[in-house]
């Protein structure tokens, strides 16, 4: 494995999840933010890890992984890894450290602690955003997909469990899940990331196909998150 060199986090980015748009912040807004990637890049931690199975059609002619325990339920990501040949199941964190600070953060300031949210956030993306692009440069003539978080679609959230144990997740980068199938660290990523070596059409992606569309707090606002 190799180490995950942290870029400057994407402020623009963070400002679209704290609901701004194309409206400008207020300078102390601004400044703020700028104190807490400060703070965030010094308990950032990256750490990640991932598997790559065979994908087959099973007894039901769905695409199932080879030798693995996940089982890939639902429309979505089963349209979401039609003309792959494997599939990568990843899982990626940004450390449990960053946890205690938005932690303490919330105590000490609550307009704080909600921008350093969404400046996490877009942290553990850019984690993931590099992970794909080493992994591309490794892994020469493979075309990958968009990756696919569980909870997305209807590829049910409650196989969380099933995704950190198959990636052996929990000894090897620390991440948990919960009886209520939440993440911790809590600024963590689960995904499945399809693979050929033929190029791949553009999949559906947006709110449209999304399980959270009718409850999500940045579309109230105008908004929407990366999908």
């Amino acid at each position: 494995m190799w180490e995950i060199q942290m870029n400057p986090l994407n402020q623009k980015e963070a400002l679209r999840y704290l609901g701004y748009g194309q409206n400008p912040p207020p300078e102390n807004i601004m400044e703020m933010m700028r104190q807490c990637e400060q703070e965030l890049m010094s308990a950032i931690q990256p750490r990640f890890v991932y598997k790559i199975f065979d994908l087959e059609k099973n007894h039901q002619n769905q695409t199932a992984l080879v030798n693995c325990a996940l089982s890939l339920e639902g429309d979505s990501i089963q349209n979401h890894l039609q003309d792959c040949t494997k599939a990568m199941v990843l899982c990626a964190t940004i450390s449990s450290q960053v946890d205690r600070l938005l932690r303490q953060t919330e105590i000490r300031d609550m307009t704080k602690a909600v921008i350093m949210d969404a400046l996490a956030s877009v942290a553990v993306e850019q984690v993931c955003d590099t992970i794909e692009e080493k992994l591309a440069q490794e892994m020469k003539g493979w075309y990958f997909t968009w990756r696919f978080g569980v909870g997305y679609g209807d590829f049910p959230l409650a196989l969380q469990k099933q995704v950190v144990a198959v990636t052996d997740a929990a000894k090897r980068i620390g991440l948990h899940v919960n009886e209520s199938y939440i993440l911790t660290p809590r600024k963590s990523i689960t995904c499945v990331i399809g693979m050929s070596q033929e190029m791949l059409g553009k999949k559906i992606r947006g709110c449209a196909v999304c399980n959270l569309k009718d409850s999500c707090g940045l579309r109230a606002k105008g908004s929407r998150c990366h999908w």
